[in-house]
């Protein structure tokens, strides 16, 4: 797409998917949902995007304090989110689809790309598909592992696989991380100081 002569094509191939996955319909949210979603994070980070579409107050609180405040998130602010209409796997489907965002507009503004256009919606109905083993857990809400921000998505499977998706290509998949090398052109030290510093300015609690 744009400035990408030079990028990994399967960084690119993962981009490109991602950025798909928004307009399909979710566990909870149809396509037009995820891409009005998208557009209110877009729009409180002020990046291309209106953020003007009819969702549920909830649902724009939520978006908002994901896109601009995750450090803000304690278990007093999701369960009164989670009380307050919008249900827990709602919530987790929704940090899904800000993330990714937020991933792929931060990869492309660092290489200097303009943000990608929303993608259009494509119709059809939420498909209900959760993990039925998903139990309550670190990131205050369920997951199918108590140990990690790693399965902090897990109780929809389709924020889940996107998640890793990114993880896998723009940090390391689970496999490599156990390996004291790099595939990459980084050094592992070096990977994971730029890991740790986005962390600590993120005030990423984990």
């Amino acid at each position: 797409m744009h400035h990408r002569r030079d990028i990994r094509a399967d960084i690119v191939d993962a981009l490109d998917r991602t950025w798909d996955t928004l307009r399909y319909p979710g566990a909870v949210y149809t396509g037009h949902d995820r891409v009005a979603i998208a557009a209110v994070a877009r729009a409180t980070r002020a990046v291309t995007g209106t953020g003007n579409a009819p969702l549920p107050e909830p649902v724009v609180e939520a978006a908002r304090r994901v896109a601009t405040d995750p450090a803000g998130i304690d278990e007093a602010w999701v369960s009164r989110i989670v009380t307050s209409g919008l249900p827990v796997v709602g919530y987790v489907e929704l940090v899904g689809v800000v993330s990714r965002v937020a991933a792929v507009d931060a990869f492309e503004a660092t290489i200097g790309a303009p943000p990608r256009p929303l993608p259009e919606p494509s119709d059809g109905d939420p498909t209900g598909v959760v993990d039925e083993n998903a139990r309550p857990a670190k990131g205050f809400v369920p997951m199918t592992h108590i140990g990690g921000i790693w399965w902090a998505l897990s109780l929809v499977p389709e924020a889940f696989a996107g998640m890793k998706l990114l993880h896998n290509r723009l940090y390391l998949s689970p496999s490599q991380m156990r390996e004291p090398g790099s595939p990459h052109v980084l050094t592992r030290p070096q990977i994971e100081l730029v890991a740790s510093r986005v962390s600590e300015l993120n005030d990423c609690f984990y």
